[in-house]
């Protein structure tokens, strides 16, 4: 009897991919290296702007190398970003006209213009 129910629960298991079949070779595909064009097909689509991924940044690029595309990368300062503003003095100044200074939450040493 309990024979009988195993032939009858073998279908249905083999449908659900619990049980395989003893005479089924291994269908898992052997691991082949991609090519070098493959790989360079991965860049591009990685890095349309150029450059190579970063590993351990995910959706970072180091930057076009050698196309003199002036930094921008992962970790890189953007250079001349602040070219014509005033050096940092780390000293709360006034806050602008149509603003209000608030204390920050959380933080007795941070002070916030809000409009208001």
């Amino acid at each position: 009897m309990m024979r009988g129910a195993a032939i009858l629960l073998a279908p249905g298991l083999l449908a659900l991919g619990l049980l395989l079949p003893a005479a089924v070779p291994a269908q898992a595909a052997e691991y082949r290296r991609p090519t070098a064009a493959q790989l360079q097909e991965l860049r591009r689509w990685l890095c349309p702007n150029g450059g190579s991924p970063v590993r351990g940044a995910p959706g970072r690029c180091d930057g076009a190398r050698g196309r003199g595309g002036g930094g921008g990368g992962f970790g890189q300062p953007v250079p001349g970003w602040d070219r014509g503003l005033p050096a940092a003095t780390r000293v709360q100044t006034a806050c602008p006209e149509g603003t209000r200074a608030v204390t920050a939450r959380g933080h007795d040493d941070v002070t916030r213009c809000l409009p208001g």
